[in-house]
């Protein structure tokens, strides 16, 4: 019995050490495959940015606002045909609309960077004439804006985190101390829900960029930056019409809706009055003719002028039945790298 004991511990062991050669080399395999992808990716095209954005022609203030990009795939519009639809492009004709003035775009982000390029970004965007500082108005300062992105890259090669960490903290805290920026940081997004990933490399993917996106959001706050979550703007549609058919980076609608997470970042950091125009929204055959109107005046006629509420006005029992009927969402799952 004791022989025929140890001889079936003996199968079990070596069965289990199998199945773990046999993952570790899959995990390999595909962390392979991943990386030689990744790597590609920094042949790709990407449009230079370097330009400046018009203020709106019916709201201009006659100042200048700043605003640099810089980081890797996920801001720097790689595949995007039209540099209009680049992310530092997007953002900066929000801001010009938010601002009301001119805004002077320059974009340093390059496919598959890593953490270690932070430094030559940073060097960039100081020394860019574009954007230097102009004038001592304390007023301009609050006009200058970093967005930074980084981290995939530092999950699929892997390094230390004492590496990208502090890489990071130097690049915000340069930008804000040379440069007078308020800098927002896109943390690493949550790179296990790429599609075509399959475990082990799903998981293992989904824990590391989230342990790097957390230090990072950390790292963001102490530095008194704006640390934002870019996973979860990349919501709203299919994931897969949101990435690049790659998954490895986003698609220009995915760069929209990074865009618009960023400007709306920048009007709450500002606290600015935002406007939606919806008369584009009613079809032309549904617009109220002068008939309809007058009909309608004559109808509203028979309701007393004290029951009616100024518009744009809600009573208190009528913004708590809406409350209720209408609950917020709660927050999406923050995104890795």
């Amino acid at each position: 019995m004791g022989k025929r004991m140890l001889y079936a511990v003996a199968t079990m062991t070596g069965t289990a050490v199998g199945i773990g050669a046999s993952a570790a080399g899959l995990l390999r395999h595909q962390a392979s495959s991943l990386r030689r992808g990744f790597d590609g990716d920094g042949d790709r095209p990407f449009p230079t940015i370097a330009e400046e954005v018009s203020a709106p022609p019916d709201h201009d203030d006659g100042g200048t606002a700043s605003l640099a990009v810089i980081g890797d795939s996920w801001v720097c519009g790689i595949d995007v045909d039209d540099p209009a639809d680049t992310p530092a492009m997007l953002i900066g004709r929000g801001l010009a609309r938010l601002l009301g003035t001119a805004v002077r775009v320059q974009s340093t982000a390059r496919p598959s960077a890593l953490s270690d390029t932070l430094s030559e970004q940073v060097d960039e965007i100081l020394s860019s004439g574009r954007l230097a500082r102009h004038g001592s108005d304390p007023s301009s300062d609050r006009r200058r804006f970093a967005i930074i992105s980084i981290g995939t890259g530092d999950v699929i090669h892997p390094i230390h985190g004492p590496i990208g960490i502090p890489a990071l903290n130097q690049a915000i805290n340069r930008l804000q101390r040379e440069g007078r920026y308020t800098v927002f940081v896109l943390v690493c997004p949550n790179l296990g829900g790429l599609p075509g990933l399959r475990d082990p490399l799903k998981t293992t993917l989904r824990r590391s960029s989230r342990v790097l996106a957390g230090s990072q959001w950390l790292a963001a706050l102490s530095a008194r930056a704006v640390p934002l979550q870019a996973t979860g703007s990349l919501t709203g549609t299919t994931r897969k019409s949101l990435l690049n058919e790659s998954g490895r980076f986003p698609s220009a609608l995915g760069y929209a809706q990074l865009a618009s997470t960023v400007l709306s970042a920048i009007a709450e950091r500002l606290e600015a009055p935002i406007a939606v125009d919806r008369s584009h929204d009613i079809p032309d055959d549904t617009r109220e003719t002068p008939e309809d109107t007058a009909a309608a005046s004559d109808a509203a006629g028979t309701v007393a002028s004290e029951d009616v509420m100024p518009e744009g006005v809600m009573s208190e029992d009528t913004a708590s039945e809406t409350a209720a009927d209408d609950p917020v969402d709660p927050q999406t799952e923050g995104r890795a790298g």
